[in-house]
């Protein structure tokens, strides 16, 4: 006779019916929207590089003020949408970002000869902002033991991070020496909004990704080393993330089975 309050019952699974498919969940997906902390960083991110290089560069009502400056802002207010709850942290993106906004706003009204100078600085604090994230989530990524969906999107944009960031060091090195790259004589809409240069994010994309289409091409040795760098370290990121993350939640597997096992009769 089986002892119920021993050895739970358990509803029989259903058999999966070959040709059939799961329903989807759409709720879930929005559910992640509204309740994870990085797939707004992810997004956000994704909409800088990916979407910025179409649209970045159009003025809204010819003002100085660019649609790539709203893409911007979207990545600093996910930014701090995840890490609110931590006065620390919360202080210290803010701070940074709204530093990184003016100055390079102001650096837009001054003249020809000072805007260089003022647009490095905010690349600067770009990338301190960047580096900045990419600490704090990635000491949350590679230190949780339950993998979800938010721990994926965390390990995405940990890795656009890094290319966002090599983006704003090759933006400076640009600024600060023109012929660190080789690049092509005609370059469609040239664009003056806030954040990288975005044939400096295109080229960090295709470096970390180790792409390398070749119409791009760094020329001096400070921009090779920092190339040969970032491919190195995206490289080495993706290696070790894959392993963290199958090897998380092959534990967690290991350990709910263990935990739904029953325990042996005294």
């Amino acid at each position: 006779m089986t002892d119920d309050s021993v050895m739970p019952s358990k509803k029989p699974s259903s058999p999966t019916v070959p040709g059939t498919y799961r329903p989807l969940k759409p709720l879930g997906f929005m559910r992640l929207y509204f309740g994870g902390r990085y797939i707004w960083i992810m997004t956000g991110l994704f909409l800088m590089m990916i979407i910025g290089p179409l649209i970045g560069r159009f003025e809204i009502v010819t003002s100085h003020f660019y649609v790539g400056d709203l893409l911007v802002g979207g990545v600093l207010l996910a930014a701090v949408r995840a890490f609110f709850k931590d006065r620390r942290h919360f202080v210290t993106c803010v701070t940074l970002g709204i530093a990184a906004i003016l100055v390079g706003t102001l650096g837009r009204y001054l003249p020809v000869h000072d805007q260089a100078w003022f647009t490095v600085m905010a690349l600067s604090l770009d990338t301190l902002l960047l580096s900045y994230l990419i600490l704090l989530i990635s000491a949350d990524v590679f230190t949780t033991n339950e993998v979800d969906a938010d721990t994926i999107c965390g390990s995405i944009s940990v890795y656009l991070l890094i290319s966002g960031v090599f983006a704003t060091v090759y933006s400076i090195l640009l600024l600060i020496e023109p012929a660190a790259f080789f690049l092509p004589e005609e370059t469609v809409g040239e664009d003056a909004s806030l954040g990288p240069d975005r044939l400096m994010a295109y080229f960090s994309l295709i470096t970390i990704t180790t792409v390398g289409y070749g119409d791009i091409t760094p020329q001096s040795e400070l921009a090779r080393s920092l190339a040969n760098l970032e491919a190195i370290i995206g490289q080495v990121y993706l290696t070790v993330l894959v392993a963290r993350l199958v090897g998380s939640h092959i534990s967690t597997l290991a350990y709910d089975r263990s935990k739904k096992e029953p325990s042996p009769p005294a």
